[in-house]
């Protein structure tokens, strides 16, 4: 049985995310404004970093990626973003978010060569480490006792992807530049009675 953080968290790992890919570019130039904007509340500088930015000012700053998710339905359910950054020598241990099941993540910049990567293993009642802590809100995170933790997937960082968050999972990068992702959150989250996504959230 791969570990998961709570009864609710979903059996899957990810699915790619049902978004207009015409759309996509300015969302992306949105978010890199956004980005841009926050940098200066943030606790630590960029480097495997953890960003949690509020609601309001996404709706503000980003009118295309609010469109693209009242088509989708769920407007109402945003709660939160968070800019999720890599750098090649810092580690991002592998760990779950513990406040949620499942974030939709919309690559950013350099996230070619990227990938999400899935892992079982035991959890360790430790937090990230403290340049991972870009928000307070960061803090609940748990990693896993890098002992005992073994791949059990991957997905392409670069595609707007759903994933499952309370597995333990880390980014990992396979060059040499900062990467930064968006991670959307909601609530309630976009989850069945089964703890399924949504059919219509998922790219055929």
């Amino acid at each position: 049985m791969v570990y998961k953080y709570q009864k609710t968290t979903p059996d899957w790992m990810y699915h790619q995310a049902n978004l207009d890919a015409e759309k996509l570019p300015d969302i992306q130039k949105e978010l890199l404004k956004l980005l841009v904007m926050t940098k200066k509340q943030n606790l630590v500088e960029y480097t495997s970093t953890f960003v949690t930015v509020e609601k309001e000012l996404v709706c503000k700053t980003c009118p295309l990626m609010m469109e693209e998710l009242c088509r989708l339905g769920l407007h109402n359910n945003f709660s939160v973003l968070a800019f999720i950054s890599v750098q090649s020598d810092r580690d991002f241990p592998p760990h779950v978010d513990v406040e949620c099941d499942i974030g939709l993540n919309i690559p950013v910049i350099n996230c070619k060569g990227t990938e999400t990567v899935w892992y079982d293993g035991k959890i360790k009642d430790q937090t990230v480490p403290i340049y991972v802590i870009g928000s307070k809100s960061v803090e609940v995170s748990r990693i896993a006792d890098p002992m005992t933790v073994t791949e059990i997937g991957r997905c392409d960082a670069n595609i707007p992807h759903w994933i499952n968050v309370n597995m333990f999972h880390r980014p990992e990068t396979h060059h040499d530049k900062l990467r930064i992702a968006a991670s959307l959150r909601f609530y309630p989250e976009p989850l069945d009675e089964n703890r399924q996504l949504w059919p219509h959230l998922i790219k055929e």
